[in-house]
């Protein structure tokens, strides 16, 4: 598009916020320019002005031509260009000036790219070296997690190899306690009834905290004792070291999925096994009939009942172990797990003995 010459005025271009220089007739005579093309050039308006404007280009014959061009044409071009010999762009946009069509000169609008161009190089500079920053912390990232993935490995191994140790000395003390329970009944065999009677019940408690051992040894975990296995196994030790084979008495076990820790299996088990053993000397005179060992969750407790349909009980002293030591085993047992020991009247004949513990054990 042209410009006419009455529209060309200085106080307007002045204000460009480009490079603009006004040049006139076929030497191109610099015959305005504003601040702007005086810092993009280095000059002054009095070093510009007068001067063809080939002197302030230099070496730049693509422009000259386009300058040509547009004054002999009459129409507007745009040109870029590239100083090869230093990282300079620079950018052209050229109209003609006319006066009654002829152009008589020729409007210049130049920008200086050099300051896109280092941006340019300073952004991928900034890309490569983020780039390589990235590259490091994906490196470190890796790094970590292959430390973190060896030290959970380890964690690991560490606690495999705790659980196989817990479990190999639970095996060999309930082996140690399984001897000491074959010596006890080999010592009961020469015994007088009085003293077997003795053996016979510590052979029992013996058995009891073997049986412990022996699930302890099996468990995945070692952390907990499932208490149907541990009863089923206190039930089945009783019947071998006190019925027997032949024996009319049967112990029976009704447990539901519960389980706790080993520490407090250990008087668990006991209290159990002293329970059991008054129940079968003293409930069936004839000989004959069942005890039941159940165990279910309570709220936050855990209740035990050691029922059986004997003769049943004259007081609740009767439904305690007979001999002294028997009864204080059990109240040393009751207050280990932290518990309360209660007589609940049966359904039918004979006797039940209660006792609640907390589910979970208070410090």
């Amino acid at each position: 598009m042209a410009v006419k010459v009455p529209n060309v005025s200085s106080r307007y271009i002045g204000q460009e916020p480009f490079a603009m220089a006004t040049v006139a007739g076929a030497a191109h005579l610099l015959i305005y320019v504003n601040s702007a093309f005086c810092r993009l050039s280095g000059k002054s308006e009095d070093e510009l002005v007068g001067k063809p404007f080939h002197e302030i280009l230099g070496d730049r014959p693509e422009c000259l031509a386009l300058l040509n061009r547009v004054y002999c044409s009459g129409k507007s071009e745009s040109f870029t260009e590239r100083d090869h010999t230093a990282p300079v762009f620079w950018s052209y946009t050229i109209w003609p000036v006319v006066a009654d069509e002829p152009a008589v000169g020729v409007m210049i609008q130049a920008v200086e790219t050099a300051s896109l161009y280092e941006q340019t190089l300073a952004m991928n500079e900034a890309l490569v070296i983020g780039s390589l920053r990235q590259l490091e912390l994906a490196a470190v990232a890796t790094f970590s997690a292959t430390q973190l993935q060896t030290e959970v490995v380890r964690h690991k191994q560490r606690e495999l190899d705790a659980l196989m140790l817990t479990n190999e000395i639970s095996h060999r003390v309930k082996n140690n306690l399984q001897l000491v329970s074959n010596l006890i009944h080999l010592e009961a065999k020469g015994a007088t009834a009085a003293r077997a009677a003795g053996y016979v019940a510590m052979q029992a408690r013996i058995g009891a905290i073997a049986g412990l051992y022996d699930l302890i040894s099996q468990s995945a975990s070692g952390e907990t004792v499932a208490l149907a296995a541990y009863l089923g196994n206190i039930a089945e030790a009783m019947s071998a070291s006190l019925l027997g084979t032949a024996s009319a008495i049967t112990i029976e076990v009704r447990a539901g999925t519960l389980d706790i820790h080993p520490d407090r299996a250990v008087p668990f088990g006991l209290l159990v096994n002293e329970l059991t053993t008054n129940a079968i000397k003293h409930a069936f005179p004839e000989g004959k009939g069942s005890v039941v060992l159940s165990v279910r969750q309570s709220g936050d407790e855990i209740e035990l009942d050691v029922a059986d349909n004997g003769v049943g009980m004259r007081d609740k002293r009767s439904a305690m172990p007979s001999e002294k030591h028997g009864a204080d085993y059990v109240a040393i047992f009751v207050r280990q797990l932290g518990g309360t020991l209660s007589w609940p009247e049966p359904e039918g004949t004979g006797t039940i003995v209660r006792v609640r513990f907390p589910l979970v054990a208070v410090p």
